[in-house]
């Protein structure tokens, strides 16, 4: 038997060409095969300038397809089973999207039982005993139908470059990090000009990413024991004092000298003030300047949580790092093992955007990693488990190599804390 069903999800994918907007995947569910699609309205076009042109298409619903299930509950008293069943689906793809696609205004749902008609009416839920024809399993009922009628998320943009970050955390049902998860609700305030929740959530953020990388660093470089980074990390040492002394010991001269520290020490002094005063933001603060201090919050964060994950690095993986570096003459990665022999790789390069590597190079980069990993793991597949990205500092995404091809991203394109 198969199930099939629509999710409705409107937003707007754009890409480099028509191919790049046919988003689907599946995944394993609880031993259950599931497959998705993004379906729409069809592609569309429009001119950046004269050499580079973008396409576009409208999404409306994802079109949702469990392969080989034994039974389904069917009757009107086992809708709530029925929706018990399919929630948890919905939200692995929802989560995804909104965590790596940086889509703020995508949400998981959590219906109530009392709620479950009105869900499955308007997902529009059928089944399929024989392979070839699909039954509706709640029959038409034009006031029904009207009545439970939901309405769609918020209409957000999903640029299809982050597609194989979405695909991959579905497939492997990967939880973002908690800085990942403060920061899509950063967004998703700054994009509605609430700043003083989008303030809160970024120093949050930064709080937590700060205190993560300073406890990996001093246990691994500085071999402080376990109770002394207790006592040194107590709220007594507020979160400037931490910011504004301890990464000055911590951070390379290199990364200091490209955070504006003035920024995020006021930030966090805006955010003191929100808290502990008003609840409100000072009075008469300049909307950029509110805009620029929480982008430069969310800088740090990126940067932070970028060292931390190259400290927790298993040894093997700093080792294969630390070769492709000395061999080709390029910064150190962070090297990430996600699981399922799959590998993440980024590398970040501090350099003016003119003398960012050159193809020839980014190649070499995959080719070598392709050969250590390789030798490291007899079942890793280089164009199925090796993904690398790119970067000019901070966070600029210029190139990735996925599925054993190099694909460049124009210089406009920027990803933030990702």
């Amino acid at each position: 038997m198969k199930v099939r069903w629509h999710y409705p999800l409107v937003t707007f994918a754009k890409g480099s060409s028509p191919e790049a907007l046919i988003l689907s995947s599946e995944f394993k569910h609880e031993g259950l095969n599931v497959k998705f699609n993004l379906s729409g309205e069809k592609p569309f076009s429009f001119n950046l300038s004269e050499e580079e042109k973008i396409y576009g298409r409208k999404v409306n619903i994802i079109d949702f397809l469990i392969e080989e299930i034994e039974s389904i509950p069917i009757e009107e008293s086992d809708y709530p089973s029925l929706l018990k069943l399919l929630v948890p689906i919905i939200n692995r793809v929802l989560r995804g999207i909104r965590n790596f696609g940086f889509m703020a205004a995508v949400n998981e749902i959590n219906p109530l039982e009392m709620e479950a008609e009105r869900y499955l009416r308007r997902w529009d839920i059928e089944v399929s005993k024989d392979e070839e024809y699909f039954a509706p399993i709640l029959k038409k009922d034009p006031v029904k139908d009207f009545l439970f009628i939901l309405i769609p998320e918020k209409i957000d943009e999903l640029d299809v470059l982050l597609w194989a970050d979405i695909e991959e955390s579905i497939q492997d049902d990967i939880a973002p990090s908690p800085e990942q998860e403060f920061l899509v609700d950063t967004l998703e305030y700054l994009k509605n000009r609430n700043y003083r929740m989008s303030l809160v959530e970024s120093i949050m953020c930064l709080e937590v990413v700060t205190n993560q990388y300073l406890e990996k660093y001093m246990a691994l470089y500085k071999k402080i024991p376990r109770d002394r980074i207790d006592k040194l990390l107590q709220p007594q040492l507020g979160l400037s004092a931490r910011i504004a002394a301890l990464l000055d010991f911590c951070l390379d001269p290199d990364d200091i000298a490209k955070i504006e520290f003035n920024n995020v020490l006021t930030a966090i002094r805006w955010r003191n003030h929100v808290m502990h005063k008003t609840g409100h933001l000072p009075n008469n603060l300049p909307e950029d300047k509110i805009q620029k201090n929480i982008i430069s919050v969310l800088e740090l964060v990126s940067l932070l949580a970028m060292r931390r994950n190259q400290i927790e690095t298993s040894p093997e993986m700093q080792k294969i790092g630390k070769m492709i570096s000395e061999k080709l003459n390029v910064p150190l990665p962070n090297i990430l093992a996600t699981g399922s022999h799959r590998v993440l790789i980024e590398f970040v390069f501090f350099v003016i955007p003119s003398n960012f590597p050159k193809t020839q190079v980014l190649e070499e980069i995959a080719q070598e990693a392709s050969k250590l990993l390789s030798e490291r793991d007899p079942r890793f597949i280089p164009e199925k488990h090796l993904y690398i990205k790119y970067y000019l500092f901070p966070r600029e995404i210029r190139a990735r190599w996925y599925k054993g091809t190099l694909h460049l991203v124009p210089s406009n394109k920027k990803e933030i804390g990702h």
